[in-house]
């Protein structure tokens, strides 16, 4: 089968909005709970990982390392020791901004599978 780089890193970067809304929605449900942690999704090792796929050079190694990738692994969830992490508003703003961005990647992976179905099939299929 051949190796479809797009749909790894499309497949990575929902896994990565999904955790990042989980940790939101954690830190809503238990911000009246008392010495309650603010926790965030540390996405700089996943945002180096993408960016290496869209290197226009990038190789099979790449593929490999997205392939094997999964969200918890290559993005930890940290303490956010910040003031403005602890306010409700701003958690809030995290699950609708992963929210978006889910939809956005998900728009993007359908419209990636109907020009591969165009390009197999020579017709749009309607």
């Amino acid at each position: 089968m051949a190796q479809d780089i797009t749909v790894e890193a499309v497949r990575l970067a929902l896994g990565l909005q999904q955790l990042r809304a989980e940790v939101a929605s954690s830190n809503i449900a238990r911000a009246n709970t008392p010495d309650h942690q603010v926790m965030r999704v540390d996405m700089g090792n996943a945002m180096a990982l993408l960016r290496q796929g869209a290197a226009p050079a990038s190789g099979p190694g790449v593929f490999a390392s997205l392939s094997a990738a999964s969200a918890q692994e290559i993005a930890p969830v940290v303490a956010d020791t910040s003031l403005a992490a602890s306010q409700p508003d701003t958690q809030v703003a995290e699950v609708v901004a992963a929210s978006l961005d889910y939809q956005a990647l998900s728009e993007s992976l359908s419209r990636h599978f109907g020009l591969m179905r165009l390009a197999l099939s020579g017709r749009s299929g309607a």
